[in-house]
């Protein structure tokens, strides 16, 4: 169940996170208030998992999305409007690249889910963090630096779908209960 419900919000925190980069005013508002719903019960929900794998960097996840909540609410509340919108969705994105990090090196470790979905999001957060940076710099624009973003969003949807389709990996689970070594499926 927590798999299915991981999943889910990674897919509802995508969807409304394009929607909103592609629109403006109040649909734009209300699209980065859901993604950043979603984004906020990502890592609490999964966060019983994580912890038997390495509770400080589980913990460590949970406080990255919730400062990545902060930072993006922060960029569509009225103090945008005092021309700070950027320098907060920026510090948003670095938040979030911080919780990549540590969710992947717990993937890894774990093998809740395939190691080379880890590796992935791992390789793919670096141009992911080169492109907020140098957009907050001001050296590329948010559309120029849209290349950069791509790896790690596709990444993000083939975790959501793994998660949702197959579940979280149990070690050492029972193969005749699971019918596969290891899985547990996402019922």
């Amino acid at each position: 169940m927590t798999a299915r419900v991981v999943g889910s919000l990674f897919v509802i925190a995508t969807a409304s996170g394009v929607v909103s980069a592609a629109t403006q005013g109040t649909t734009r508002g209300v699209m980065v208030f859901v993604m950043a719903l979603a984004i906020a019960f990502i890592a609490p929900t999964w966060f019983p998992a994580l912890k038997r794998h390495g509770e400080g960097m589980a913990l460590g996840y949970v406080v990255a999305r919730t400062l990545e909540v902060v930072f993006l609410m922060s960029a569509v509340a009225p103090i945008a409007r005092l021309h700070v919108e950027e320098l907060w969705g920026h510090a948003s994105a670095i938040w979030f690249c911080a919780g990549v990090v540590l969710l992947n090196v717990l993937l890894f470790r774990s093998a809740l889910v395939p190691r080379w979905i880890s590796v992935w999001a791992l390789a793919a957060v670096v141009p992911y963090l080169a492109g907020a940076v140098l957009v907050l710099l001001g050296v590329l624009t948010q559309t120029q630096a849209g290349a950069l973003y791509v790896p790690l969003a596709l990444n993000e949807m083939v975790l959501a779908f793994w998660l949702l389709t197959r579940g979280m990996s149990t070690p050492g689970a029972d193969v005749r209960e699971q019918g596969e070594p290891g899985l547990v499926e996402a019922h």
